[in-house]
């Protein structure tokens, strides 16, 4: 019986060294801190607005959707510039007529100004981490709660790796406000899929207006020919002028002329082209009239009106070889 019992004994014991140590749960603050250099580190990261997501990256590239006076805006910036497309009624809001306002709704925009912000900067990963270190209450500790420690607001993963899974918009500073009340989440993002989408973006920007300056354009001399077939042109001499400060930028010059007739009545032509910006040209535009079968002769006479926007002069090429250079080939 005592023998038995000596192996009972020494059998406990055996199962008691073979039992794994329970691991030391980790510091809620050295997770936190873990996080935030993780995010400083990522060379992306898809931020989710109110419905919309923005991908930014380290060397500033952005690509998506912001949440704008509580409309969708899209953004793409490249070559260190942020392109946008708004809706009409945005413009409006920026203080531009009816009339311009449609014209900047209907296509991409180089934003100098209109826009509160330039998420390349204000939403760089490294940028974002060291803004939320700032942010955080000194002395305060995380909390476990729905699946992840919390602090203030930032959410932190509990399992390694650990990374930041949302922080409230005002930790950015008040600008962000704009961002609307809601939580920022943070996704992971497959840089060979912003690449493709980079580029398709690319591909459609075209040739965008600037928002911001202003052209000045005037008619200073013209010169309306007819021909026997009835086809009429109207020569304008066109001089432009910039107001305010645009880089790589020319003028979109728009003539309409009215050429009309007291017998034949009225047609309108219409051209446009781009020039250099601060010169004068020659620009032209056609009409052509029917012209009765009686002989006779007729005064004609042309009213020309021009109009003009900034537009920004746009290398698509060495745009992409931008994003190849951050983002590989």
């Amino acid at each position: 019986m005592r023998l038995r019992g000596l192996a009972v004994l020494v059998l406990v014991l055996l199962v008691s060294c073979e039992a794994p140590p329970r691991s030391a749960a980790p510091d809620p603050r050295s997770v936190v801190d873990s996080a935030l250099s993780a995010l400083a580190a990522a060379p992306a990261v898809a931020y989710r607005l109110s419905g919309a997501t923005l991908t930014v990256t380290k060397g500033g590239l952005a690509e998506g959707e912001l949440p704008l006076e509580s409309e969708p805006v899209r953004a793409l910036r490249v070559g260190g510039s942020l392109y946008v497309r708004a809706s009409p009624a945005y413009w409006q809001r920026q203080g531009m007529s009816a009339t311009r306002a449609a014209r900047f709704g209907a296509q991409w925009t180089r934003a100098d100004r209109g826009m509160p912000f330039d998420p390349g900067r204000l939403l760089a990963p490294q940028v974002v981490a060291a803004a939320l270190r700032a942010a955080l209450p000194r002395g305060a500790l995380p909390v476990q709660a729905g699946g992840a420690f919390d602090l203030a607001g930032l959410r932190v993963s509990t399992t390694p790796p650990y990374r930041v899974l949302g922080f409230p918009p005002t930790f950015l500073g008040p600008v962000a406000g704009q961002l609307g009340p809601h939580e920022i989440a943070l996704g992971d993002v497959r840089l060979p899929d912003l690449r493709d989408r980079l580029d398709e973006q690319l591909a459609d920007l075209g040739q965008p207006l600037i928002a911001g300056p202003v052209v000045a354009a005037q008619v200073t001399d013209h010169d309306l020919r007819c021909a026997a077939n009835g086809a009429c042109t109207d020569t304008v001499r066109v001089d432009n002028r910039l107001l305010g400060a645009a880089p790589s930028a020319a003028a979109r010059v728009n003539l309409t002329s009215t050429v009309t007739s007291d017998t034949l009545g009225a047609r309108t032509c219409e051209r446009e082209v781009v020039l250099p910006l601060d010169t004068a040209a020659d620009v032209s535009c056609s009409v052509r009239f029917t012209l009765p079968r009686a002989d006779g002769a007729t005064r004609l006479q042309a009213a020309p009106s021009v109009t003009a926007e900034p537009v920004a002069v746009v290398d698509p090429g060495a745009l992409k070889r931008d994003v190849a250079a951050e983002l590989g080939p």
